[in-house]
């Protein structure tokens, strides 16, 4: 057995996120719910760089927001950039990695859950060699660039592998039958995301569509106030295709765009919405993550026609706030959207038009509300439960 003593009512379980405290993206999310949720059963500790509740136990690292909004990093994260798509990553990796494995080898831990890719999964590695503590790693990465961060992740050999889409799992099914792999998918928070918020005030023509190039909590302030989101967020613009949303809506007669943080390239995007739509029906605009559901509620149908997706919680999000949602056909989306949407072939853009007016015109009740609803904090955390008691009793 692994539990570390017989006596204990409790598992003791480390979540590894160095960047918890620091920005407060999808997998930040997951960890703080997930450890919200889990108190109550199992006695637990994030090793985060800041603290957040009592939770948290603060380690020593360059965050990945510290590495990005500060120049003295600039020449580091460029060379390093050579090497790694993310270089504010790869340095809060390596900077956090001696001191979780410190706090791993003390903390007696029963169950480790590392949630920062390889960063974290190595350091547990480290210390399930010498103490034989088990893995559970989550998978946030999906099938990105045909699989390659899975892949790798796969080669440290976890004995418990987390997954949040179908796609991953029949592809982990497909070409990796040996590993232990769990199907959970991440909730939404209903107390920020329902359709009893205040609509935010958009001066456009309906219907609006809206897309967002970022989930929501990946924006970070400034010491100036104003804010931002990080350009690693910016880096995955393109995969977005917004282009393909101003196009098709510049087939219909009415209907306005528009795009919430559309990064890196907001400028020719800005230039192709004016010249398709004009300012009428077309804006882009950066706001801070808590109006994010305000703009959610403003809108008539949400739509993002993106090349992939690691699961694609902005869908659940809107959904939760009762907006239909019209995206790319494919099995991760057709799991998460049920019939709460239209899934078409967003490269045909007459076909997208066509689905973004049906959805538009369509009374759609409370059907994506309660779509979203099968996407709970509560039953993500159950499941996990249920994989670290496999492991421990």
């Amino acid at each position: 057995m692994f539990f570390q003593s017989k006596g204990k009512q409790k598992p003791k379980i480390a979540l590894i996120h160095p960047a918890v405290g620091d920005s407060v993206g999808r997998s930040e999310s997951l960890v703080l719910k997930l450890a919200e949720r889990l108190k109550d059963k199992c006695d637990v500790k994030i090793l985060s760089s800041k603290t957040v509740n009592d939770l948290c136990t603060p380690i020593s690292c360059i965050p990945r927001s510290q590495v990005l909004q500060e120049s003295k990093y600039d020449k580091l994260r460029y060379f390093l950039a050579n090497f790694s798509n993310r270089p504010e990553v790869f340095i809060e990796h390596l900077t956090s990695f001696f001191p979780v494995v410190w706090e791993l080898f003390k903390g007696k831990y029963d169950v480790i859950l590392p949630n920062n890719d390889w960063g974290g999964l190595l350091a547990a590695s480290v210390v399930r060699t010498i103490k034989r503590t088990p893995i559970i790693f989550t998978e946030h990465s999906g099938l990105i660039e045909g699989g390659k961060n899975a892949r790798r992740n796969l080669f440290f050999k976890p004995d418990k592998y987390v997954v949040y889409t179908n796609e991953l799992k029949y592809w982990l099914k497909k070409y990796h039958p040996d590993v232990d792999t769990s199907f959970i998918p991440m909730g939404v928070d209903f107390d920020r995301f329902n359709p009893e918020i205040e609509p935010a005030k958009i001066n456009l023509s309906g219907p609006i569509f809206l897309a967002s190039s970022v989930h929501p909590n990946e924006f970070f302030k400034k010491e100036n106030s104003s804010y931002t989101v990080s350009k690693s967020s910016t880096s995955s613009a393109k995969n977005k295709r917004f282009d393909l949303l101003i196009e098709a809506v510049a087939l219909l007669e009415k209907g306005s765009v528009l795009l919430l943080c559309p990064g890196e390239n907001s400028a020719e995007l800005v230039r192709k919405g004016e010249k398709l739509l004009g300012k009428k029906r077309f804006k882009t605009i950066c706001v801070p993550h808590e109006q994010i559901p305000s703009y959610y509620k403003a809108c008539d149908v949400f739509t993002l026609p993106s090349r992939s997706e690691p699961f694609g919680l902005v869908y659940i999000e809107a959904m939760a706030c009762n907006k239909p949602v019209v995206a790319p056909k494919d099995c991760s989306r057709m799991d998460i959207i049920g019939d709460a949407g239209i899934l078409c072939d967003v490269t045909d853009v007459e076909e997208y038009a066509e689905a973004l007016q049906k959805a538009s015109e369509t009374n759609w009740g409370e059907i994506p509300y309660y779509q979203a609803r099968k996407f709970t904090w509560e039953s993500c955390a159950d499941k996990y439960y249920e994989q670290i008691k496999s492991l421990i009793f």
